[in-house]
Parts: C-alpha cells; sequence; structure tokens
C-alpha cells in the first residue's frame, strides 16, 4: 500500500485521534495505535532536539558574556 506523509500539529493529531475513539474500536484500533505510536515517535526525537541545541546555545550564551566589552 502507498504510503503518505501529513505534516499536523499536535493539537490536529489529538483532535483526530479523538474522532476515531467515537468510532468502534474494531474498526479504529490499528489506526489508532499506529498514528499514536508516529506521534509520540516525533515527539521524543523533537524533545531530543531540543535538549541537543540547548547546551550549545548556553555554551554560546556564555561566551558572549564573558567576552570583554567592544571598544
Amino acid at each position: 500500500m502507498e504510503q503518505i506523509s501529513i505534516n499536523l500539529t499536535l493539537e490536529e493529531v489529538n483532535t483526530i485521534l479523538e474522532s476515531l475513539g467515537r468510532l468502534p474500536y474494531s474498526e479504529v484500533f490499528q489506526l489508532v495505535h499506529k498514528v499514536k505510536a508516529q506521534a509520540e515517535a516525533q515527539v521524543q526525537a523533537n524533545d531530543m532536539r531540543k535538549q541537543e541545541h540547548q547546551p550549545a546555545i548556553a555554551q554560546a550564551n556564555s561566551k558572549v558574556l564573558a567576552s570583554e566589552p567592544l571598544a
């Protein structure tokens, strides 16, 4: 089956999941699990990227603050 990628906000994904939750479980459970798994993986990856960049930003800011003022 052909796959596509869709860019949605976390709020939009949650709205879709809530809507699917109103349908019979037996009809949507596989789709719900697939959407949740992909969303959780992306949120985790985004959080890790943010954490990786924060030390670099903090270090750069401390270097700027520690440098001597321009004459």
